[in-house]
């Protein structure tokens, strides 16, 4: 049996050309393998396009806090809310088209309305924009504007306030500008 899978491993060999042909009187075998591929840089952790919740971590990872919009044209936000947000609280992350690249656009499911930037805020819009999502460890990630420092984040919850709209604001690590997405 030993000798069958020897000859075939080193049959295949000689295929893809890593090995001259031989024989089994062939004392040694040398290889030398040459690949004419490029390889492209993989992130670790990078998001895999699909359908996910948001929740961003300083607001926890209830159901009912979960990133929501409900008009075209209007902010995207978080809150604790007794209102189940459906549809309107699913995004589809699509990754950009262009190679290599880490940016991503969402999609509200519920308005078909991309994530989009009017003046410091996230709103949701027809055209839409891309955003890069980056590891930003334990399974979190921030949302940024690509080449800048400017990402997603929101007011922290307090008993005052129980909803916040998405900011972008200058990046420092905060729990704020941190979000789990959840894939469904």
């Amino acid at each position: 049996m030993f000798s069958k899978v020897l000859a075939f491993g080193l049959g295949a060999l000689a295929i893809v050309r890593a090995a001259p042909a031989f024989s089994f009187q062939m004392p040694m075998l040398s290889c030398s393998p040459n690949f004419d591929t490029s390889v492209a840089a993989v992130k670790a952790n990078a998001i895999e396009p699909g359908r996910y919740l948001l929740y961003n971590e300083a607001w926890g990872d209830k159901q009912p806090s979960q990133l929501r919009g409900y008009a075209v044209g209007e902010p995207v936000f978080v809150a604790y809310s007794d209102l189940e947000p459906g549809v309107f609280g699913v995004w589809d992350v699509i990754h950009s088209e262009s190679e290599g690249s880490d940016e991503y656009r969402l999609v509200n499911l519920g308005l078909r309305a991309a994530a989009s930037v009017f003046k410091d805020q996230v709103v949701t819009s027809q055209s839409g924009e891309n955003f890069e999502i980056e590891p930003a460890g334990n399974g979190l990630f921030t949302i940024k504007v690509p080449n800048e420092n400017l990402v997603w984040t929101v007011d922290t919850p307090n008993i005052n306030r129980l909803k916040s709209n998405v900011y972008l604001r200058q990046q420092v690590g905060a729990l704020a500008a941190k979000w789990k997405l959840v894939r469904v």
